[in-house]
């Protein structure tokens, strides 16, 4: 090897033949490990990129292994460049390492909770103390001693003490470890893990000095008979009842708890953090399970006479003017399940007064029109002390005072258009039922599948319609699954109908005889927005189904991605030919496979001019082109019997059939030259060329201004920059379509801004239609297909060949929509000729 250097070092000196052929393939062996590793690191950024944007669920398990892919793929293009060049490159060794540090700093990361007492009252608890004892109970604090409204009397069992109960334990690892290897798709599985950790914690003992403070709190509480009172135990866990997540319904709530069954009943609500339903909705919704610590609420019990919920505001229009309740005899818990006949009123917000009442009438004795008005004008004042919208939970005792349990932010219908479909448009036969709640909004399709206990609920397969008698809380677990909920039962108040509204799932309730009419496997489509029901698909019903919203938005998990994306997917390292195109400036992932990939072709396309190895010298294109082109033969790109020793290569020595694709592109339709540019077009290239030295051509690098390919029989990279652009295309074209891949990289023009984003967005719209996966990123865009027949993928790069050629220094005519339609379609035109458009492309 220190002869191979030495040689290197000395321009135009030859070595051994043998010598520099197996040094040479030594190199190409490398270059090709690392365009694999590249290859890999630019589709693992895509799926990263695309978790962020398509809404669909992701775990830390995917952004840790995606995380470590993409690292050891970099870690490989340094490695491969270092062979490559004889470790000329030793700097991206710390920039590599830097910013690997800070990606394991952002994975590592852990939610802290701050030391402090295990047991808070109710009475010295205010918003400000979420952290400490969960948003409900933090809520609960607020309306009393802020609101100035009545609550059960109680204390919080904190987050601290959760935590110092858990590690007195020992059990989080084999929990973590429990969970890592759960499949959530496998509901079966993902009930037995789940059973099996809350076994673990309801078995664990309490330590003993939080177990004294726990009964010394109870016993604090006023008696009631002489005796200590009966308590309800009500799970308060950090990130429930924020306004981006409800988790209504998704952790213990046990009520009638009497002295003996406290701690017992403390450890059982712990547990039910980890209860299937929970485990899933935090999956859904991009929660870690250390981002959740489980606080309890202990509060003496209500004598209820009438319990309910109320919303301040419709969740069907928040600018609604109505407060709207839902009311039943004794406590709420039947309400919130589903399980109870309800009162429904609506109340005005301005002069309470009712304007609706239906059901029942079970609660009118208690409900009369000034309690109403009571509750509306509590509704409203929680309101206005949060800042949203409310939904409260209440009881009123026996002696007609109000009990506020529980006030969070409202969650909303999904938004879109509630157009009732005429019956007359739908064949009689076909609406199946009609009638109910919409408690949430869409529209959906897939077969009925009726689910009464948890051996149906193991059962349930994925798109199907959820038909239920009551909305039970636990049915939460199958809001991944179902593509919409019916009911027989239950009211928009109920805690399933919150979570159907958080997922996006359309749903209907109290559908009476639902059960009876809709048989197991009976294809349905769902219209929750005109309580609907139809046999079969109904496209012109589905056609206005509105997307389902990103549940990860705002999301811990969602948050973590957002911050490491920021270290990998930015490319700071655009222009070779600027001086600022070094190891030092890399800032992320994507900035150092783009120098990797930029130098290992340059240290290939020299290798035979720095070694004096005419073989392995790059050769120029003879050819009728109006631009100059050399060819590197990086192994069996030439044909048999060509003379290395020739600085000249033709046409016909080429056998490279991805070269002679993109080829066969560039020259299909004759280049007419440049457009004409107007007198405006003109000036934004000058002032581009004053703003940014770094493009300017008169700052060349060794390749910087020249076009050149990297060929084999089956590959093919090919280099091209001509003043302000910048282009990249690679391709593979073997048998194995695992190995097939054809990418493109576009940057740069020397117009304006607005006219070179004008022409990227442009050639997006080309290339989508012809079946290319396309990210844009400012004037920068980037293409990729993979995994096609050498047949396509042949047709794709006579596309990418004709682009190369026919979009060149239009951006500085794209100031005009005339300009960019007639250049469209004059492009797709001659495009239709050479590939056949993919039928949901674009275009």
């Amino acid at each position: 090897m220190h002869k191979i250097t030495a040689y290197f070092s000395t321009p135009g000196k030859s070595a051994d033949p043998a010598v520099l052929e197996e040094s040479f393939r030594n190199h190409y062996r490398d270059f090709r490990a690392l365009l694999t590793a590249n290859n890999s690191a630019l589709d693992l950024m895509a799926a990263m990129e695309l978790a962020l944007t398509r809404g669909r669920p992701f775990g830390m398990a995917f952004v840790r292994g995606q995380c470590t892919a993409m690292t050891v793929n970099v870690y490989k293009m340094i490695h491969n460049l270092q062979q490559i060049s004889d470790g000329r490159y030793q700097d991206l060794n710390p920039a590599f390492e830097k910013i690997s540090a800070r990606i394991e700093e952002i994975l590592a990361r852990q939610p802290e909770v701050a030391p402090g007492e295990y047991i808070l009252p109710l009475s010295q608890i205010s918003k400000e103390d979420a952290d400490a004892v969960g948003e409900k109970l933090a809520n609960l604090g607020e309306v009393h001693n802020r609101a100035g409204l009545v609550i059960p009397a109680g204390f919080a069992i904190t987050a601290s003490a959760t935590q110092y109960f858990m590690h007195s334990t020992g059990l989080q690892d084999e929990i973590n470890r429990l969970l890592k290897t759960v499949d959530l798709d496998d509901i079966e599985a993902l009930y037995t893990t789940s059973a099996r950790i809350q076994r673990l914690i309801s078995a664990a003992p309490l330590p003993e000095d939080l177990e004294r403070q726990i009964m010394e709190s109870y016993r604090s509480l006023p008696e009631k008979d002489g005796a200590g009172p009966l308590i309800s135990m009500r799970s308060s866990a950090t990130e429930e009842d924020g306004s981006g997540a409800s988790f209504a319904g998704q952790y213990r709530t046990q009520l009638n708890i009497s002295e003996d069954s406290i701690l017992e009943t403390f450890k059982e609500i712990v547990a039910s953090k980890y209860g299937s339903q929970a485990i899933i909705y935090r999956h859904q919704r991009g929660f870690r399970h250390q981002d959740v610590i489980m606080c309890v609420g202990c509060m003496v019990m209500v004598d209820a006479a009438v319990s309910g919920v109320m919303f301040s505001r419709s969740p069907r229009d928040t600018s609604s003017s109505l407060v709207e309740i839902n009311a039943a005899p004794g406590l709420g818990r039947r309400v919130v399940e589903g399980t109870a006949d309800t009162d429904y009123f609506q109340v005005y917000r301005e002069d309470p007064t009712e304007v609706c009442h239906r059901g029942p009438g079970n609660v009118s004795t208690y409900l009369t029109p000034e309690k109403q008005r009571e509750l509306a004008g509590i509704a409203i004042s929680l309101e206005q002390h949060f800042g949203v919208p409310q939904d409260i939970e209440w009881s009123i005792e026996d002696g007609g005072r109000v009990i506020i349990l529980q006030s969070r932010p409202l969650a909303q219908l999904a938004q879109g258009d509630s157009l009732l479909i005429n019956d007359s448009d739908i064949r009689g036969k076909d609406l199946l039922m009609r009638g109910g709640l919409s408690v949430s909004r869409g529209t959906a399709f897939g077969p009925v599948f009726r689910v009464r206990g948890n051996l149906d609920l193991l059962e349930f397969p994925k798109g199907a319609v959820l038909l239920v008698e009551h909305p039970m809380p636990e049915w939460a677990s199958l809001m991944n699954r179902a593509a919409a909920v019916i009911s027989e039962t239950g009211h928009a108040a109920t805690h399933l109908a919150i979570v159907a509204r958080e997922f996006g799932v359309p749903a209907i309730f109290g559908l009476e005889h639902a059960l009876e009419h809709l048989d197991n496997g009976t294809e349905v489509t769902v219209d929750a927005d005109s309580r609907r029901v139809y046999r079969g698909k109904r496209e012109e019903i589905l056609s206005r189904a509105v997307p389902p919203p990103n549940l990860m938005v705002g999301s811990p998990i969602y948050h973590i991605l957002e911050e490491i994306m920021a270290l990998v997917s930015p490319l700071n390292l655009t222009d070779p030919s600027s001086p600022f195109f070094r190891p030092s400036q890399c800032e992320t992932l994507h900035d150092l496979t783009r120098f990797c990939h930029e130098k290992a072709v340059d240290q290939m396309f020299t290798f035979g001019k720095m070694s004096g190895f005419d073989a392995k010298a790059a050769k120029q294109l003879v050819g009728e082109s109006p631009f100059q082109w050399w060819v590197l033969d990086l192994d069996d790109g030439f044909r048999e019997g060509f003379d290395v020793k020739n600085k000249y290569v033709s046409w016909d020595d080429i056998v490279s059939e991805p070269m002679k694709a993109i080829w066969d592109g560039m020259t299909v339709k004759p280049w007419l030259g440049p457009p004409p540019v107007s007198m405006k077009g003109f000036g934004s290239i000058l002032f581009r060329s004053t703003m940014n030295p770094s493009l300017d051509p008169a700052v060349r690098a060794s390749l910087g201004n020249r076009n050149f390919f990297l060929i084999s029989r089956n590959f093919c990279n090919l280099s091209m920059r001509l003043g302000y652009h910048f282009t990249l295309a690679e391709a593979y074209l073997g048998e194995l379509l695992t190995e097939n891949y054809v990418s493109f990289q576009f940057k740069g023009g020397a117009a304006d801004r607005s006219r070179r984003f004008t022409r990227v967005y442009l050639l997006r719209e080309i290339l989508e239609r012809y079946g290319f996966r396309v990210e844009v990123k400012l004037d920068a865009l980037t293409a990729r297909i993979e995994k096609k027949p050498k047949e396509y993928l042949i047709e794709r790069l006579k596309v990418l060949g004709y682009l190369l050629i026919h979009t060149r220094q239009i951006d500085m005519v794209m100031g005009e929509q005339s300009m960019v339609d007639r250049y469209r379609n004059s492009i797709i035109g001659d495009l239709d000729e050479i590939a056949e458009p993919e039928p949901n492309g674009g275009g």
